[in-house]
């Protein structure tokens, strides 16, 4: 046996000279020389290319994965190729060649010619025609599946006439049939439907194509099974009915071949066949197919009871240990998949002994529910308690938060007005100081010139006399305790000149050249004891004040040893004092001015308060004025919360300011914040409704779950007192007690009022120590013990007694005349999805809660009529419901004044039946 280096690369013998080979001389063996690359894209541009390149070649997902891991060179190459590749024969030759075949006129005696003219043997034409259905792009399979080519039927019909084809000999060798070109038809449809657009043009067509294909099984040639099997498996496999047509097909071959069951053929070409691998798998994956998409488990049970009838349960164990691990995998899978029907009904015993378990399980639950259901009433009724004391809470609550807000405005306003009166008071005062220090340092200057000056002339007259000198020392001493301490200069010299006094301010010198900058003036301040007095410097310009803590006393410190004055005498002054020097107050006055000018520049139309506040509001809110009215078209209340657009509503622009901001619309940038807010906000359409909706919906919960515990509250209080026997009896004692005590003398009464119950402890005994409420209580636990009941019939009165009537009534038209602004603005903005989805939850609860106010009202009114009450003279129900003046129970809702929005005419109600009113 040769060994591989005995073949050359071309394929061709050795030479008979054998020459020794180094392992370094060997490389990888390459198939191909190596090329020259041109130059390859980027990689974005190349996986571009590539994915292109996979969609024309009709890739299935499973290979897509592979071909996506390979490197980018040999994606260059691949895409290189499908560039280069040239399509050697259009779809429409291959159908036209076909129909030539099918044309009757080649199976007579005498061919013409012209029919003959351009003919291909239709062997090789199939073979070709099945490479091209396997390797070109999808776009060449579907034309060749379009119309006018329709070549799949053309595929079809000539693999219908090729029996008589082969039956009828002719004397033309190209007009002769092969028993192969079945086989090739069989692959042609295979190749074929493997792409989806000539899938679906095969399964759209009628029955008989799927039934030709089946009848191919018949084939003598076993690849043409293998095929015709796998193209039964790729049809099973279709959700869209994919799983009946199979079994038809099955069904035709049944009745083709004359079987008795279905399958049967199937299942023996697998028993003699001799366990072929190719047509193992291919017919396992039909069966699975078929198992896989069964419709339900009806269709599922009576497959597999066909595969039994055919015989596959026989040959299982056979293929259980078949050479391919692919079979075994199969097989394993199909016996996965098997259905016992005697384990489903022993299952169906089992299920239906848990359902009785279950069932005795549910009655202890029941029970067990009835119990929760009572502690949840009673838990129920706890809740509703909480609500109205919440709901109470949430009043004085509102009220807190609103005093709280009028107290932070007002603090802003003094924080605001001190902070502007410190600003001023400051710049006054630092004005103040600039001008004290400055008028300090010319005074200290001039006193300083006054002493020197004083000196100069003591010294020019001390060598005239001696009595004269000591005559003014001792004015100077009188003059100034600081001269005191200067020695007296010695006398001039006999031939010295005296020289002459320093020019007086103004006075310029006689000398040409300008006189040298004077020195600092100096004077001595206090010293501590035992150190040397330091004279006092003024600079020549004004400087800051350093602020440090100077010392009293340094003795025992360490400045006691110190000494600046060589240091003042050494460093030179002028660079320091150009560079720390106090600029003139008056720029700091201009400045002032200058921005109190600009202020009075700007173009207020408002009220100084009213502007003031609405400042304030707009700078709480922190939104521009394009995002703000972008948030009221949208009625966004994630971006403008509710308590906002209620504080907005404060500085809805009235008609006069309206037309003061139209009058000075050219001059806008002029405006103050307070004005320019008001003016951009004119530009939103129906800017006021916008915000009361917005107002409305935040708020509609919270005034919702306020209303209802109340309108109940009223209603039970009214039902307890209305049906309580226990009060009737009560109100009888009573009653029997005032007629005997009064009727002698006053006549016998028929009834009396409630206020009476505040007068039983008026009436009291003859000692003064028991009343006639204490007597009636004695009275009724003896004589009526069932009166006593009373008190827990009108256990609901305690509640209603907290409600106000008057902001219920409030309340309740306050919700229907918000959900008429919401219809409205529905119809107006019909595209607003927060409108539209509102009011479809609103509605129903506002019409609910319509109908539960009228029967409190209905309730009330009952109840007033049988306590004599007149709504004229009563106005506060001794039950605690608290009407004030102009509410009267018994009359139909009175709608509340509007305010704003006159001019806008709601339509009818379509829940509330509500007749049209006006906003």
């Amino acid at each position: 046996m040769p060994t591989p280096f005995e073949i050359t690369q071309d394929g061709t013998p050795p030479s008979p000279r054998l020459t020794r080979v180094n392992k370094s001389d060997i490389g990888e063996p390459t198939l191909n020389p190596p090329e020259v690359q041109p130059n390859m894209p980027e990689k974005n541009e190349l996986d571009r290319l590539f994915r292109q390149l996979m969609e024309s070649m009709n890739v299935s997902p499973e290979h897509e994965q592979d071909l996506l891991a390979m490197t980018d060179e040999r994606k260059w190459n691949l895409i290189r190729k499908h560039t280069q590749q040239k399509e050697a024969l259009p779809p429409d030759y291959f159908c036209d060649q076909l129909r030539r075949h099918l044309d009757p006129d080649l199976r007579k005696k005498k061919v013409k010619k012209d029919k003959l003219r351009g003919l291909e043997s239709s062997f090789d034409l199939l073979k070709k025609l099945e490479v091209a259905l396997r390797t070109n792009r999808a776009g060449w399979t579907e034309e060749f599946c379009d119309h006018p080519n329709m070549g799949h039927v053309l595929i079809m019909d000539y693999m219908d006439a090729l029996p008589s084809f082969l039956e009828s000999k002719n004397h033309i060798a190209l007009l002769n049939k092969e028993e192969e070109e079945h086989h090739l038809c069989v692959l042609c449809v295979k190749a074929l439907m493997k792409h989806d657009y000539g899938f679906r043009k095969i399964l759209q067509e009628d029955e008989g194509i799927l039934m030709s294909i089946i009848r191919s099984f018949s084939s003598t040639n076993p690849r043409t099974r293998v095929a015709v099997m796998q193209i039964m498996a790729v049809v099973a496999n279709n959700p869209a009915g994919g799983a009946v047509r199979t079994l038809q097909a099955f069904q035709h071959l049944a009745t083709y071949l004359d079987e008795p069951i279905r399958f049967l053929s199937v299942i023996q070409e697998i028993q003699e066949g001799g366990q072929d691998e190719d047509y193992c798998i291919a017919s396992l994956s039909c069966f699975l197919s078929l198992i896989n998409n069964a419709q339900d488990l009806n269709m599922l049970v009576y497959i597999q009871t066909d595969l039994q009838l055919a015989g596959l349960s026989d040959i299982l164990p056979l293929l259980q240990n078949h050479i391919s691990f692919r079979v075994r995998g199969l097989v394993e899978e199909y016996m996965d998949k098997l259905l016992s029907v005697d384990v489903i009904v022993s299952s169906r015993d089992e299920q239906r002994d848990l359902y009785l378990q279950a069932s005795d399980q549910i009655r202890v639950l029941h029970d067990t529910l009835e119990d929760v259901t009572k502690q949840r009433d009673e838990l129920r009724q706890l809740h509703k308690d909480a609500k109205i004391r919440v709901s109470e809470l949430q009043e004085r609550l509102k009220v807190a938060y609103r005093d709280a807000e009028q107290m932070a405005e007002n603090m802003e306003k003094m924080q605001v007005q001190m902070q502007r009166q410190t600003q001023l008071i400051a710049e006054q005062d630092r004005q103040i100081k600039e001008v004290e220090e400055h008028a300090m340092r010319t005074t200290e200057q001039l006193r300083q010139q006054q002493r020197m000056f004083k000196r100069t002339s003591v010294r020019a007259h001390g060598a005239r006399s001696t009595h004269a000198n000591q005559d003014d020392s001792a004015e100077g001493t009188g003059l100034e305790n600081d001269t005191s301490n200067i020695p007296v200069p010695p006398p001039l010299p006999p031939n010295a000149s005296i020289p002459p006094p320093p020019p007086m301010p103004g006075i310029p010198s006689s000398s040409s050249l300008p006189p040298p900058p004077p020195p600092p003036l100096m004077s001595f301040s206090y010293a501590p004891p035992g150190m040397r007095p330091k004279p006092r410097i003024t600079p020549n310009v004004p400087l800051p004040m350093l602020n440090w803590v100077p010392l009293r006393n340094v003795s025992g410190t360490i400045f006691e040893e110190l000494d600046d004055q060589p240091i003042l005498e050494e460093l030179d002054f002028s660079e320091f004092e150009q560079e720390f020097k106090v600029k003139a107050a008056t720029k700091v006055l201009d400045q002032a001015k200058l921005q109190h000018k600009r202020k009075k520049e700007r173009i207020m139309v408002l009220e100084a308060n009213r502007a003031q506040n609405l400042v304030i509001t707009v700078r709480r809110i922190g939104m521009n004025y394009d995002d703000l009215r972008q948030t009221i078209y949208s009625t966004d209340l994630s971006l403008l919360s509710p308590e906002h657009a209620e504080l907005l509503l404060n500085y809805v622009p009235e008609d006069e300011e309206i037309s003061s901001l139209e009058k000075h619309k050219h001059q806008k940038e002029r405006f103050a914040e307070g004005e320019r807010f008001m003016f951009e906000m004119l530009a939103v359409d129906r800017y006021e409704a916008r915000l009361r909706v917005m107002a409305y919906i935040g708020f509609f919960d919270e005034l919702f779950l306020t209303v209802v515990p109340q309108i109940e509250a009223v209603i039970s209080a009214a039902d307890s007192l209305i049906n309580s026997a226990s009060f009737r009896k009560l109100l009888e004692v009573i009653m029997a007690f005032g007629n005997y005590m009064n009727s002698g003398k006053r006549g016998a009464a028929y009834g009396f009022k409630l206020a009476t119950f505040d007068r039983l402890l008026d009436t009291k005994s003859h000692d003064r120590k028991q009343t006639l409420l204490h007597f009636l209580v004695e009275t009724i636990e003896e004589k009526y013990p069932q009166v006593e009941r009373f008190v827990s019939e009108l256990d609901a009165l305690p509640d209603a007694a907290r409600v106000s009537m008057v902001t219920l009534s409030s309340d309740v038209q306050g919700l229907r005349k918000g959900i008429d602004l919401i219809l409205y603005e529905r119809e107006k903005q019909q595209h607003n999805f927060v409108i539209y989805s509102f009011y479809a939850h609103a509605v129903n609860k506002v019409g609910r809660i319509t109908e539960r106010y009228k029967i409190m009202v209905d309730k009330y009114r009952e109840k007033a009529k049988q306590d004599n009450h007149h709504r004229k003279s009563a106005k506060t129900n001794h039950s605690g419901l608290k009407f004030g003046p102009g509410f009267h129970p018994e009359e139909s809702l009175v709608p509340i004044q509007h305010t704003r929005n006159d001019d806008i005419d709601l339509p009818s109600h379509p829940v509330l039946n509500i007749s049209n009113k006006r906003l």
